[in-house]
């Protein structure tokens, strides 16, 4: 009987990249270091869900929470992530989000006609920095050598990043025509001109919603602008999570040789 080789690629699975190597101590320090940064991300977020039904009757908490959405994903890139290049890039959107914030915030205080015109700006900032964020996120959780509950974690961080990155998109078409929207479940007698920040809340429920496939009662469906956005707040989460699940599970693939 032939004698088998042991070195032969049939004897045992073939090892990804990064694990042909055994971690140090410091990579596993790095590890460690990465997966609270995940963990606080995660709870970061959940926290500033959780007390958007605060904001109806404090306003400021909400440009107040998103400017510290900011700085937690700000500190996350730049002591928690793998990657350290172009962080001139991110700090620089990191900084415009919360300028633009601050500026939403006076402009909304002082009751001014940029209302509108801001919006749009507000919109295009933090869509590129949360766009930014969400792609360097995703690059990150690729490089991880393990998937653990931190890095799960992680990836659903980067979920609910979509959900309140949608509230902004549904929040600008809200002031835009007020009419695709049902302003009885945001507020009896509400009146978007007057009071912005109050629909703000029922933005981020609705946005979430269309993440989650739930459905929303706050978007009119017959309105085409309404449905659209909450129709690409959709299909952005579901490609979140199909390139995300690819792009992990791809690195535990083996492809057996011939």
């Amino acid at each position: 009987m032939a004698e088998t080789d042991p070195a032969t690629p049939t004897s045992a699975p073939a090892l990804r990249p990064s694990a042909r190597r055994r971690l140090g101590r410091e990579d596993v320090r790095r590890i460690h270091l990465r997966h609270r940064g995940y963990r606080l991300l995660l709870v970061s977020i959940g926290v500033m869900l959780l007390i958007q039904p605060l904001t109806n009757r404090w306003p400021l908490l909400s440009p107040l929470s998103a400017i510290g959405i900011a700085l937690m994903m700000l500190l996350f890139l730049t002591r928690y992530s793998l990657l350290k290049s172009r962080l001139r890039l991110i700090n620089g959107l990191g900084i415009a989000a919360i300028g633009s914030e601050l500026l939403w915030l006076l402009i909304l205080v002082s009751k001014t006609s940029l209302t509108l015109h801001l919006s749009i700006l507000h919109l295009l900032v933090w869509f590129l920095f949360i766009g930014t964020f969400l792609i360097r996120m995703a690059r990150v959780l690729m490089l991880e050598p393990y998937v653990t509950l931190a890095v799960l974690l992680g990836a659903a961080a980067g979920y609910l990043l979509i959900g309140y990155l949608g509230a902004f998109l549904l929040h600008t078409l809200l002031l835009f025509r007020p009419e695709a929207f049902e302003l009885s479940l945001v507020s009896p007698g509400f009146d978007p001109s007057l009071h912005p920040m109050r629909a703000f809340p029922a933005m981020v429920v609705a946005s979430l919603q269309s993440l989650t496939t739930s459905g929303t009662e706050v978007i009119r469906p017959g309105d085409l602008l309404s449905s659209t956005g909450g129709l690409v707040i959709t299909v952005a989460g579901q490609l979140y999570v199909a390139v995300l699940i690819a792009l992990i599970l791809g690195r535990f693939h083996h492809r057996p040789r011939s």
